[in-house]
């Protein structure tokens, strides 16, 4: 049960849906998704807590940076792909993603 709720309250965000739409894409940093929605990097890794929190996100560290992309299991298949889906039919999630395939920062000191 406790799954379920903090998957659906990890879904009632514009911020997090926005940046799971652009993991589809590939592994991102902080730095790049900072780039890509034009926000702090404490609002940025506060909404990556939560995904990660509810097991829809994976953080992997290398050096300094934490990358961050979708975590698919058995049991969340289905949604990611209903989102997807979904993601593909609005503009917003449009503009996020073409600007994220145009967003070649690597993260530096």
């Amino acid at each position: 049960m406790y799954s379920l709720i903090s998957v659906s309250k990890a879904l009632a965000d514009e911020t997090r849906l926005r940046i799971i739409s652009v993991l589809f894409l590939r592994e991102f940093c902080v730095c790049e998704l900072q780039e890509i929605f034009g926000m702090s990097e404490p609002r940025i890794s506060r909404h990556l807590r939560i995904l990660k929190g509810a097991g829809l996100v994976i953080q992997k560290r290398e050096s300094r940076w934490n990358y961050y992309r979708l975590r698919v299991t058995d049991k969340n298949k289905t949604l990611l792909n209903y989102l997807d889906e979904n993601f593909r039919k609005n503009d917003v999630f449009l503009k996020d993603r073409e600007k994220a395939k145009n967003t070649s920062l690597s993260c530096s000191i």
